[in-house]
């Protein structure tokens, strides 16, 4: 059995100055970040305006991946889990705000996200650490067979969120903080583990320990978790009209007339979920639009006009501001690669 190590990126990222191997993956863009979580086509949006800062390490254990994740702003992730695997995730440390999954906030004492059925769909606060823990589908299974848990069927695990008491809890996150912590100052010990030199930590005891940990955590008679936002709909229904229309002008008023509600409805419904003004959450999503095409268009063909003009952006000097202010980079800047 072996730990296997996964290859750093290298673009939009620098490394740690660790002991070799290093485990700890540092991102100054939030779309390189993202991939390194799934590789599955993952949508992320940072809510917070300035420069991006985020870390992920990532264990491979057999066929477990452990990861975490810490950024310095508030997140927006959108996209598919991988297939046949559940997903498990905590936050490490009490959280300045609170998470929220499919447009409900949760409670800072939940393990949430392991409903294989549904798609990501979470706001992470400001300063986030996050674990995520991804077990296959029939690893789970069989572990869940020989400890006699069929408790946890598939309507349990269609609540995608459940509250832990706080011994669960705190063992809980003390276990993935100590391998996060070894990752993080002594990854050799993750690494060098052989046969022939067991000083090292094996597979075999970091399964060993994670599973149960897991699901002894997990109780069929929890207490609620979650706080269900009364705008939601309306809310989801707003971003889907402004994703149809990202290349054009829009008012608050165009967008309240065509989902048939009040702009104080609406804009209260933004400020829950997001944060964010209807209005300002539409021009960072074209800000993050915009980005993207700059980063993946060839600078002597493509302009940064034009590039804005797609999505619905017409007076660049605004633009300009608004970008650096998001970005902390020019768009000529990102354009060219000098981001």
């Amino acid at each position: 059995m072996t730990v296997q190590l996964l290859s750093s990126p290298t673009h939009g990222s620098s490394p740690l100055a660790l002991p070799s191997p290093s485990l700890v993956h540092w991102f100054q863009d939030v779309d390189a970040f993202g991939q390194m979580f799934y590789q599955q086509g993952l949508a992320l949006t940072q809510l917070d305006t300035g420069r991006f800062e985020g870390s992920v390490i990532k264990l491979q254990i057999e066929d477990l991946q452990l990861l975490r994740l810490t950024a310095n702003a508030s997140l927006y992730t959108l996209g598919p889990k991988p297939p046949d695997t559940f997903t498990f995730s905590l936050s490490l440390a009490e959280p300045q705000g609170p998470f929220i999954s499919h447009k409900q906030a949760l409670s800072p004492q939940v393990l949430f996200g392991f409903d294989p059925s549904r798609e990501v769909s979470l706001i992470t606060p400001e300063q986030m650490q996050i674990a995520i823990v991804l077990v296959p589908r029939y690893r789970l299974d069989r572990y869940l067979h020989d400890v006699d848990r069929d408790d946890l069927d598939a309507k349990f695990f269609q609540q995608n969120a459940v509250q832990l008491d706080n011994q669960r809890l705190g063992d809980l996150r003390a276990y993935l903080n100590q391998i996060f912590y070894l990752a993080d100052t002594n990854p050799d010990v993750l690494t060098r583990w052989s046969m022939t030199s067991p000083q090292g930590l094996s597979p075999a005891l970091i399964l060993g320990d994670l599973l149960p940990l897991l699901v002894n955590s997990l109780s069929t008679d929890p207490p609620c978790c979650t706080q269900v936002f009364s705008r939601a709909a309306m809310v989801q229904a707003a971003e889907a009209f402004m994703q149809d229309n990202l290349d054009r002008p829009l008012t608050l008023e165009a967008i309240c007339q065509s989902i048939k509600t009040s702009k104080s409805a609406l804009s209260y419904g933004f400020h829950d979920i997001f944060g964010l003004s209807p209005m300002a959450y539409l021009k960072t999503v074209r800000l993050h639009g915009v980005r993207r095409a700059l980063r993946t268009s060839d600078p002597t063909q493509a302009t940064v006009l034009g590039i804005a003009n797609d999505y619905g952006f017409w007076h660049m000097g605004h633009f300009a501001k608004d970008y650096r202010r998001m970005f902390g980079e020019s768009p000529s800047d990102t354009l060219r690669g000098e981001g």
